[in-house]
């Protein structure tokens, strides 16, 4: 990650917060590696900066009622942070990452959290090639990068793309665009 990321804007969580996540690669990646804050595509939850993570509770059983067809187990997730309008969640027991859009159904994002997070870090090293705003005058290839990160996320996570109405799918949709208005 610190090769995409300033090591300052990584969030990283202390073991005892962590008491609740019961899926050890995640809580040794939330522990020792970490995830972007505000950076890029992707902004942390203000409550995983601060290092108070809470899994299931109130907010989810409002989550499920919302989404009365959706056959995901909400009881053990804990929000990551959000893409756009979209948030970000995980399963602090098995480990899978899930959106849930502003609108559409919830639907699985990662097979894992650094999974997740290796997508990020790829958007973030293609950046120069479909953000004008970080290219400058130079020549960027958005449609390059596009494909470039498509290939890369199919081969590291399959999953990813499997949904033709993922997030991810939007987030790619844009790098080809050359947007960053997700």
């Amino acid at each position: 990650m610190e090769s995409a990321f300033d090591a300052d804007d990584l969030i990283t969580v202390d073991e005892t917060a962590l008491g609740a996540v019961t899926h050890e690669p995640t809580r040794v990646f939330l522990r020792e590696v970490g995830l972007p804050d505000r950076v890029g595509w992707f902004e942390a939850d203000q409550q995983l900066v601060d290092g108070e993570i809470e899994v299931g509770g109130d907010d989810w059983q409002a989550v499920a009622a919302k989404y009365p067809s959706c056959s995901f187990d909400m009881s053990a997730w804990l929000t990551l942070g959000g893409i756009g309008m979209d948030d970000i969640v995980i399963d602090s027991a098995t480990g899978v990452v899930y959106c849930i859009p502003e609108e559409g159904r919830i639907h699985v994002l990662n097979s894992s959290i650094d999974a997740f997070a290796y997508f990020l870090r790829e958007l973030e090293m293609e950046r120069s090639a479909y953000d004008h705003e970080v290219a400058g005058d130079a020549m960027t290839d958005p449609v390059g990068a596009e494909n470039r990160l498509r290939a890369t996320m199919r081969r590291a996570d399959p999953t990813a793309l499997e949904d033709p109405e993922s997030l991810w799918q939007a987030v790619l949709r844009s790098v080809g665009n050359s947007l960053m208005s997700y």
